[in-house]
């Protein structure tokens, strides 16, 4: 049982080689990262200004709208009319930047939409090799991008 006892307090334990290297990469990975985030604060907290200001500045042209509605309108309206809008367009952008939605402002990139080939999520259709993505089955199953089913059963017998 090794307990230190007549070794100075603060002298370390021995290490094998493979845990000293270990031990040496993390202290320099450490000091590294160290070295990078000092050089990232300033930007980082120039940026978290810039998005305070942004909001600030939004918050203020909003006012400014209602402001100017409420000389047409009673102010209670014009705060509803422009918090409507609002809303409208948050939910819009909200729609354009879900992946897979195309038509409402999702570009067709890969995997977007159902049936277009390849299985690349939840939700959408592998299409059989050969077949034209969307293109209408002939016969009694007419599924976009399904394969074309025999109008009668293939006849197998014996000759």
């Amino acid at each position: 049982m090794d307990t230190n006892l007549g070794k100075g307090a603060g002298a370390a334990p021995k290490l094998n080689p493979s845990q000293e290297i270990t031990r040496a990469v993390r202290e320099a990975v450490a000091e590294e990262l160290r070295e990078r985030m000092k050089e990232q604060r300033r930007p980082a907290r120039l940026y978290a200004g810039a998005g305070a200001a942004g909001l600030y500045g939004g918050a203020a042209l909003v006012t400014g709208v209602v402001l100017a509605l409420g000389l047409v309108l009673p102010m209670w309206a014009s705060a509803l009319i422009v918090a409507a809008a609002l809303l409208i367009a948050a939910v819009m952008l909200r729609q354009a930047a879900r992946p897979g939605r195309p038509g409402v402002g999702a570009g067709m990139g890969v995997g977007a939409g159902a049936g277009l080939g390849e299985d690349s999520g939840a939700g959408r259709v592998k299409v059989a090799p050969g077949v034209e993505p969307g293109a209408a089955a002939e016969g009694p199953a007419a599924v976009p991008g399904a394969p074309p089913v025999p109008v009668s059963a293939p006849e197998v017998g014996r000759k």
